[in-house]
């Protein structure tokens, strides 16, 4: 009865996102022409308003995407689509998708790569979407003139090498109790007071275990958080 029941919450969760992101894949559709002012030349205000409308709208796709991806991984038909990507222009397209909400908390966003970072052999869409949840959350968290670091390297010796990923922000920080719940999907943190519908991060988990690899937080209350994501065997070379 509960293998029944799971598999009509699955199906129900991927019915309803499919119908949503048509309507809003057309709206994104329609504020990326407008902020290219293909209708005409735009004053500073009225792009102001545009590009406040399209943040939210891609917050939303955001949300949908997750729960589509949630009922694809329970469902078992979760894959990933693997070809040479640069982690410079998924960083890039991920944090410009937070701009707005960086700038109205007066949050600087800071990237730590070393240059020449080699090509990697991923999914684009899910490794942005890994990335754009993790730096959802540490935006949420953090307080206006805060900051938040995203860094990337290679670890690990020829034959064995890794690419790690971290996203560290200077937010309030969690006690140790939390750091493995995080990951449930719904789970929140009662008193945190962000609200947010406790998914990110459980698709953060789900994603980096697609992938053979794994995600830790290292949090203490007052200190911030960080969370470090380890992908095995990813390079394109």
């Amino acid at each position: 009865m509960q293998d029944e029941s799971a598999h009509t919450r699955s199906r129900f969760l991927s019915l309803m996102t499919h119908e949503l992101r048509a309507p809003l894949n057309t709206i994104n559709g329609y504020l990326d022409l407008a902020l290219s002012e293909a209708a005409g030349e735009l004053n500073p205000q009225l792009r102001e308003f545009l590009q406040r409308a399209r943040s939210s709208s891609e917050h939303l796709f955001s949300m949908i995407e997750n729960l589509l991806l949630l009922s694809r991984a329970e469902a078992g038909k979760l894959h990933l689509k693997p070809a040479p990507v640069s982690l410079q222009d998924v960083l890039i397209d991920a944090i410009e998708e937070m701009e707005v909400t960086a700038q109205d908390k007066n949050i600087t966003i800071t990237t730590v790569i070393p240059d020449h970072f080699p090509q990697l052999y991923a999914d684009a869409d899910r490794l942005q979407h890994i990335i754009r949840n993790l730096l959802s959350n540490a935006l949420r968290f953090t307080s206006k003139g805060g900051r938040v670091e995203i860094a990337a390297w290679i670890d690990g010796e020829p034959g064995r090498r890794v690419t790690m990923l971290r996203v560290s922000d200077t937010g309030p920080g969690m006690a140790r109790e939390f750091h493995e719940r995080i990951f449930e999907p719904f789970f929140q943190i009662s008193d945190s007071g962000s609200g947010g519908q406790g998914l990110g991060l459980a698709i953060v988990k789900i994603l980096l275990e697609l992938y053979g690899g794994s995600v830790q937080v290292n949090s203490t209350p007052g200190e911030g958080s960080s969370f470090l994501c380890e992908f095995p065997s990813i390079l394109a070379q």
